[in-house]
């Protein structure tokens, strides 16, 4: 879903996530980590609006995991493969410039309303931005299905059951900008 018009307040009219969490997608329109949680308290959007973002990646296989961090109290990981998108939304090489700092747009659900509660843009480093440019294109090289994609998921999240555990392990955790 492009969120470039999008508003705080808004209506969210694309796929609500069905439990709290993250979903991040790297699309032709760039990367976007998508929050999805109920009930979020005040204090909680201001943190994704404004506190310190972190960011990383960490390759399972061929998936790849964005752990994520948003102040003190918010924190997760969302996993991704590009194959699986419709091809017409798949990011092209012009976006997988190894030499261009990504934005990324942070977007907050409340997923029992479908009400936009926060939209954040941020600048990836230019080692993360490479970073996840390289696994996009490896992606887009080796298919993938749904029943492999979820098995690798499943062996992902055996190995590392608590998020802090896979920021540990990411060799890129860092800050972003904005």
């Amino acid at each position: 879903m492009q969120t470039e018009d999008l508003q705080p307040g808004q209506a969210w009219t694309g796929p609500v996530h069905h439990e709290d969490g993250a979903v991040f997608e790297f699309s032709k329109d760039g990367p976007e980590l998508r929050l999805f949680f109920a009930g979020v308290p005040p204090d909680a959007v201001r943190e994704v609006q404004t506190a310190d973002c972190h960011l990383g990646l960490l390759r399972a296989g061929d998936v790849a995991v964005v752990p994520w961090k948003i102040g003190e109290h918010m924190a997760g990981d969302a996993h991704f493969h590009v194959f699986l998108y419709p091809p017409e939304s798949r990011p092209t090489d012009p976006l997988l410039n190894g030499d261009a700092r990504l934005p990324l747009r942070i977007v907050l659900v409340d997923r029992d309303n479908r009400k936009l509660l926060a939209v954040r843009r941020v600048l990836l480093s230019q080692w993360l931005s490479q970073e996840l440019a390289e696994a996009v294109a490896y992606q887009l090289g080796n298919h993938i299905g749904r029943e492999g994609y979820d098995a690798q998921v499943a062996i992902y999240q055996n190995q590392y059951p608590d998020v802090q555990d896979a920021i540990k392990a990411a060799p890129i955790f860092e800050r972003v900008e904005g």
